[in-house]
């Protein structure tokens, strides 16, 4: 009795499956029209874009045209720094080396500070701050209020500033003294014409013509005693004045010209 019911089973499914085979033969299956469309938009998109990039990028990626040089020019021209930066004016707008352009500029010996910066569409624009000469530095060189030392094409123009020597691995701390000692006797009416550190780190200065001795020790100190001196038995005097040594515990020795 019960595998007659599973006979009848196995009959009764296998016509239902029939059937439905039947029925999915006879159904038409339906295309997704609105994925296919988009698919082919965007292909089509990326296509157009892949043949019109080249001209985009030759549009919006320009050759530089225009230098623009900003600075006060008390002692450089504009065409010296776009002769410095041609080199790589060759490369297009956003190929420029800003940072090699940089240290191009900077290694001018009158360029203290520069800055460049791109501006589209064919400009580059270049801030530069120049270098302001307080004293010749050896026989060679200038140096400035920051004590960089640098050495342009010619000293002519510069015959008649201070002159300040010494190690130039001290050029600092030579010129934070020197504006300090022509601060202090400034008031005097005189000036510091020459200023030396020797190897010793004695201090030897010239001021107007007469060569005056700090040594090594107590600078401040021995030159408030000069000062004194000054007003004491040298202001009247002082032509007759060549030399002056300070190295003395409280006093000073004079040398004059005339015994």
């Amino acid at each position: 009795m019960f595998k007659q019911n599973q006979k009848s089973s196995d009959v009764s499914g296998n016509r239902s499956r029939g059937a439905s085979r039947e029925r999915d033969k006879g159904r038409v299956r339906s295309i997704p029209w609105q994925r296919c469309l988009g698919l082919t938009a965007i292909c089509a998109l990326g296509g157009v874009l892949l043949w019109i990039w080249p001209t985009l990028m030759m549009w919006v990626n320009q050759p530089i045209a225009r230098v623009e040089v900003r600075s006060t020019f008390n002692y450089l021209e504009p065409g010296e720094v776009e002769k410095q930066l041609a080199p790589w004016l060759v490369n297009r707008f956003f190929y420029l080396d800003l940072k090699a352009m940089r240290e191009v500029v900077l290694d001018m010996p009158w360029v203290r500070e520069v800055s460049l910066r791109r501006e589209w569409p064919n400009t580059l624009i270049v801030r530069l701050e120049e270098r302001k000469p307080i004293a010749r530095w050896q026989d060679d060189a200038l140096i400035d209020e920051d004590g960089g030392v640098f050495r342009p094409e010619s000293l002519e123009a510069f015959s008649k500033l201070p002159k300040l020597a010494g190690r130039e691995d001290r050029s600092q701390d030579i010129m934070q003294q020197y504006l300090a000692f022509s601060q202090v006797i400034r008031p005097l009416g005189v000036a510091v014409r020459e200023l030396q550190l020797s190897t010793t780190d004695s201090w030897w200065l010239r001021v107007d013509h007469v060569e005056v001795n700090l040594g090594r020790d107590r600078r401040m100190e021995r030159l408030q005693r000069f000062i004194r001196l000054y007003h004491a038995r040298l202001d009247d005097r002082w032509q007759d004045v060549k030399r002056i040594d300070l190295r003395y515990l409280n006093g000073a020795s004079v040398a004059w010209k005339q015994p």
